[in-house]
């Protein structure tokens, strides 16, 4: 019977280890499945895609992203965005958005690059107007014109009346060179607006124009008066032009000062005589009275002038 009973403890004892060890295996488990990571199959870029170029098989490849990291709109097979324009610049291992693209059937040129509302206009340049080359696409230029004088007939006028305008492309390169060599062109493309492209037509017919490069990240118009014949001569016959004089700020009103009055001499102190105290005298006298053992008082009443009399009389 004692064998019997140990071999029911061992079998007990058996099946919960084997019970505890099947739960701790399927914690673990569901805690793994828990920090595995969600991925998807996307289409990124494998190389960099310039802006207005179609997107090739070769520029193309699918890789895996977590869920998390994916872009809304992301395209999942290459086959879906072979042939389509790039709208902005793609950097190779970006994921391929609707976004950066142009919309289905639109041919690569520069048409991609014009932004909603606004035209390309071609204006002729040289090395001068041109900057030497130096200018590239997507640079930021002022446009110069110089033209006959209105007020003055015999005058002329140079004047900047656009700021800050786009050059979409420098002859037929319609991307900035990763060398930063100097392009030699004969003509640049801006974009403007309908209401520009006006006037710069005037500006051009009726005048000259010249571009002035713009420093990166300077968003800001200046507004200027004009440049005439007479004040490049009023100039030279004055020297420099004078630089701008700050006035010096007002200053601050001081408090008024208030009147001290001449300080006051202290009144003379006077001495005064001192008084004593008149004496003290006592109306009544106790007298104590022994009787044996026995102690008894009695007051007597006292004449005050019989008092003040002794007082006075008394020996010095």
């Amino acid at each position: 019977m004692a064998i019997d009973r140990y071999r029911i403890i061992m079998i007990v004892a058996v099946l919960v280890a084997a019970a505890s060890t099947f739960g701790v295996y399927r914690i673990i488990g569901n805690m793994r499945a828990s920090e595995r990571v969600v991925t998807q199959s996307v289409v990124v870029a494998a190389q960099d895609v310039s802006e207005g170029a179609a997107l090739t098989r070769e520029a193309l490849t699918v890789t895996e992203l977590p869920l998390v990291a994916i872009p809304a709109g992301a395209f999942v097979s290459v086959d879906s965005v072979i042939e389509r324009v790039a709208r902005v610049a793609i950097f190779k291992g970006e994921a391929i958005v609707p976004g950066r693209l142009a919309p289905a059937g639109t041919t690569a040129g520069i048409e991609v690059k014009i932004s909603p509302g606004k035209r390309a206009m071609a204006v002729r340049i040289d090395d001068v107007t041109g900057l030497s080359g130096l200018m590239q696409p997507n640079s930021r230029v002022d446009v110069l014109v110089t033209l006959r004088d209105e007020e003055n007939a015999a005058g002329r006028i140079s004047k900047l009346f656009m700021s800050n305008m786009r050059v979409l492309s420098v002859g037929a390169q319609v991307e900035r060179g990763t060398d930063g060599q100097a392009i030699t062109a004969a003509s640049a493309m801006l974009e403007v607006t309908p209401d520009e492209a006006e006037r710069l037509a005037v500006a051009m017919r009726e005048g000259s124009i010249q571009l002035v490069l713009r420093g990166y990240g300077d968003p800001d118009s200046i507004r200027t008066n004009g440049a005439r014949p007479s004040d490049v001569l009023r100039q030279l016959r004055n020297g420099a032009a004078p630089e701008a004089r700050r006035e010096p700020a007002p200053a601050a009103p001081r408090p008024r000062e208030r009147a001290v009055p001449p300080p006051v001499a202290p009144a003379p102190v006077v001495a005064r005589p001192v008084q004593r105290p008149a004496p003290v005298v006592n109306d009544s006298v106790t007298v104590k009275i022994y009787r044996g053992d026995r102690l008894s008082q009695q007051k007597f009443e006292t004449r005050k002038d019989s008092v003040r009399r002794d007082t006075l009389q008394s020996p010095s």
